[in-house]
């Protein structure tokens, strides 16, 4: 008896080793940006990101700090979070495949909530990185449907005026209506921002400023700053250089430090706008020499802006090359660097 005990006590043990083995190896895994690893079952999303149950503790990781992850019912995740990764060191092939998968990820039905939204923000970053306005809206609008408190502190980029009217025109329908839904939520300003920005893009400068009113007295200090530069943006935008370069004093001076790239860029395009062409230049280029990372869309934009100022100031053409080089080289997946790259080819660069 003892001995068929011992016997079936220890086949009993290895059916445990294995199923513990085996559980083990169908965890679910988050590694964060600084190394911290947790291995268990992700249960859900909150407020504050990706809930995941270690070992009978649940534990909450924010979304912006997840490295990578991988789960095993959606295998797909973990090709999907390495080419992301790959596009963030600057790879060519990596968001273009990143996208591919996530898309496919979503696409497949039955994807939970906490894959959805996860999704959602990758492609958000690559989508607001690259200045696909319209794709970014919608990837940020449904993280904001879902958990209104992930997408706060997120920053929409802005239209663009090489979209096509009715692009533009539907992405301020879809403005309009976040913004009547939305309530008294906190992402409400940044959707108001991007309002101010299609309906400027639309032709429209006089129904701009009844919108910028309001924000200019909130009493959330971002709101105000955001409706600062959308107010010194509308007075270049309509070619009101004299009247822009006194609010860009202003507000500079209001804004202080952290905005001081941003700064820059207005002077350069307040310079551009009186003719000024290589002064344009000089303040284009402090975006990359001095805040190179604060906004990597806006840099690669200076950049663009900064060779076309040189073209137009007759710069020598090998130091306009040089220029866009620099766009297309260091800030790749932005819509500046898209821009350069044509130039470049004009040009005839390498």
């Amino acid at each position: 008896m003892r001995t068929w005990l011992s016997k079936t006590g220890g086949w009993a043990l290895a059916a445990l080793l294995a199923l513990g083995v085996v559980a083990a190896a169908q965890a679910d895994k988050i590694r964060t940006a600084k190394g911290i690893g947790y291995d268990g079952r992700i249960t859900g999303i909150g407020p504050e990101g990706l809930t995941i149950d270690v070992a009978g503790a649940p534990k909450t990781v924010a979304l912006g700090d997840i490295r990578e992850i991988e789960a095993d019912k959606y295998p797909d995740l973990a090709g999907a979070e390495k080419a992301y990764a790959d596009g963030v060191a600057g790879k060519p092939k990596g968001f273009a495949d990143a996208e591919r998968l996530y898309r496919s990820l979503l696409g497949s039905g039955g994807a939970p909530q906490w894959l959805r939204v996860l999704a959602q923000s990758r492609m958000y970053a690559l989508y607001a990185g690259s200045g696909r306005t319209s794709e970014a809206l919608d990837a940020y609008l449904e993280m904001a449907r879902s958990q209104p408190k992930l997408v706060v502190g997120l920053k929409l980029p802005a239209p663009s005026d090489a979209a096509s009217p009715e692009v533009n025109a539907a992405m301020l329908k879809k403005v309009n209506d976040a913004i009547r839904a939305a309530g008294d939520k906190p992402y409400v300003a940044e959707l108001k921002s991007l309002q101010v920005g299609l309906t400027m893009l639309a032709g429209r400068p006089e129904e701009v400023l009844p919108l910028l009113e309001p924000l200019l007295s909130s009493p959330d200090e971002k709101t105000r700053q955001m409706a600062m530069l959308k107010e010194l943006e509308l007075l270049v935008v309509t070619g009101r250089a004299d009247d822009a370069a006194r609010r860009l004093e202003q507000t500079a001076a209001a804004l202080g430090e952290p905005y001081a790239g941003e700064m820059a860029y207005w002077r350069g395009r307040v310079a551009q706008l009186r003719g000024e062409n290589m002064q344009a230049a000089l303040e284009y280029m402090r975006l990359p020499i001095l805040y190179p990372a604060r906004d990597k869309g806006r840099t690669a934009e200076a950049l663009w802006r900064a060779g076309q100022a040189m073209e137009a100031g007759r710069a020598p053409r090998a130091e306009v090359i040089k220029v866009y080089t620099e766009a297309v080289k260091n800030y790749a997946g932005t819509a500046g660097a898209e821009r350069a790259k044509r130039e470049m080819v004009r040009l005839g660069g390498p």
